[in-house]
């Protein structure tokens, strides 16, 4: 084969196996049934998880971490909930204070429009799109899949509601304690999803 008609392997859409794990820690200790659930999406927690998985794998297992540990809620309580406990759990685990030191420092507008760079330590297809919000104030926040990634197949949006609820505690607890987020819209085809942001 010529040279010039060969091409490099298309990179996937990845979950982070350390995002995974931290999910899993969230909501621990999980029932039996949750884990052969997690067993048949290639979840094994009993054992060290993957570097990274398909990332197929991250909205399955919220949804499935969300109804089977928070069954009392609604499905979008649930998600919100697990969003903003995984936030907890993942800022403690994995960064710490730093972020906390960092929003207090740039202050949280500055944090917001970094906010990529963030999320992008979970997986290597989340991109952030932020602009001011024009006379209504705020900002509007847009989670969209990387420009690589933007007409693969397999690219999924996270569940909105569980980005929500990620989202909000970050704010609220990076220096903007009063800091709401609004679902605008969500489109599901096409990985993108709209929040409004008020700090």
């Amino acid at each position: 084969m010529a040279l010039a008609t060969m091409r490099a392997p298309r990179r996937e859409p990845m979950v982070f196996g350390y995002a995974l794990d931290t999910l899993l820690a969230t909501v621990s200790p999980l029932m039996p049934l949750t884990l052969k659930a997690l067993e048949r999406q290639g979840i094994f927690a009993s054992r060290p998880l993957l570097t990274a998985y398909p990332c197929s794998v991250w909205p399955a297992t919220i949804r499935l971490l969300a109804s089977t540990t928070l069954p009392h809620l609604e499905r979008d309580e649930a998600e919100y909930a697990l969003g903003r406990a995984f936030a907890e759990h993942f800022i403690q685990a994995r960064m710490g204070t730093v972020l906390q030191g960092f929003a207090q420092v740039v202050g949280t507008e500055q944090m917001l429009l970094r906010l990529s760079r963030a999320l992008r330590s979970t997986n290597n297809f989340l991109d952030v799109s932020v602009r001011p919000h024009g006379d209504e104030g705020g900002w509007e926040l847009r989670l969209h899949p990387v420009l690589e990634f933007s007409d693969h197949p397999r690219r999924l949006a996270d569940p909105p509601h569980f980005a929500r609820g990620l989202l909000t505690y970050a704010f609220q607890h990076g220096g903007a304690p009063s800091a709401r987020l609004t679902l605008v819209d969500h489109d599901e085809g096409r990985a993108l999803t709209t929040f409004h942001v008020s700090l």
